[in-house]
């Protein structure tokens, strides 16, 4: 599965410190293969926010990761707090 960050992601990674930046490491590493098993990507965290193909995966309480899923291509679009999220999904 191919991996694809957008320029927002970019920024906002940017802008995390370095211990989250570790944590959103780790999710990428981990969410090609926990995206198949149901089992695995409830423990991840991982959850569906919107009906056009937007998931979340949870980085511990206060940051979440927002990606797409495309045909082969894993897309990481936001990284940020549970508000900054909701406020991204109401532009979706």
């Amino acid at each position: 599965m191919r991996v694809a960050l957008t320029e927002r992601f970019q920024r906002d990674v940017r802008a995390l410190s370095t211990i989250q930046r570790g944590a959103v490491f780790e999710v990428m590493l981990s969410l090609p293969g926990v995206l198949g098993d149901p089992h695995r990507h409830a423990g991840a965290g991982i959850r569906k926010l919107h009906r056009s193909g937007i998931w979340e995966a949870r980085l511990g309480l206060g940051l979440r990761l927002v990606f797409a899923l495309e045909p082969g291509t894993l897309s990481l679009a936001r990284v940020g707090t549970h508000h900054e999220i909701r406020r991204y999904l109401k532009d979706v």
